[in-house]
């Protein structure tokens, strides 16, 4: 199966985190594995605004992602037309950009999200933790 890694998941793998499952890292270890630079974009917001505590560049991280034998999935113009196929859930007030995009680029492209985020089942997405 080939999987898609929302951005928690990328940073647990990536820097040891005991948030990630067990289930979760064997599968990333087993399997095909893409990573979207719509997370690096979420990073580095997120970092702006010192919501992030580590000190690594997107540069950085990039370089991180293809060490663990991850291939970067670029964003098309057919995902973010997809986007606007996605229903807003407003009964939980869950309509993040960054998850709508990994969304949109999962379903274009037959991945399953690795994700501990439960609102994301809330799509018509597969899912995996």
């Amino acid at each position: 199966m080939k999987y898609l890694l929302d951005t928690h998941t990328i940073l647990w793998y990536l820097y040891g985190d005991e948030r990630l499952s067990e289930s979760a890292r064997k599968t990333i270890e087993s399997n095909e594995c893409f990573y979207s630079y719509a997370s690096f974009w979420e990073i580095s917001i997120k970092q702006s605004r010192k919501k992030l505590e580590f000190n690594r560049t997107v540069f950085e991280i990039d370089e991180m992602c293809k060490s663990a034998g991850f291939t970067r999935l670029s964003v098309t113009l057919a995902d973010l037309h997809a986007v606007r196929n996605l229903p807003f859930q407003e009964s939980v007030k869950h309509n993040d950009p960054f998850d709508r995009i990994l969304i949109s680029q999962a379903i274009e492209n037959n991945l399953t999200i690795i994700t501990h985020d439960d609102k994301i089942s809330l799509y018509n997405v597969k899912t995996a933790w």
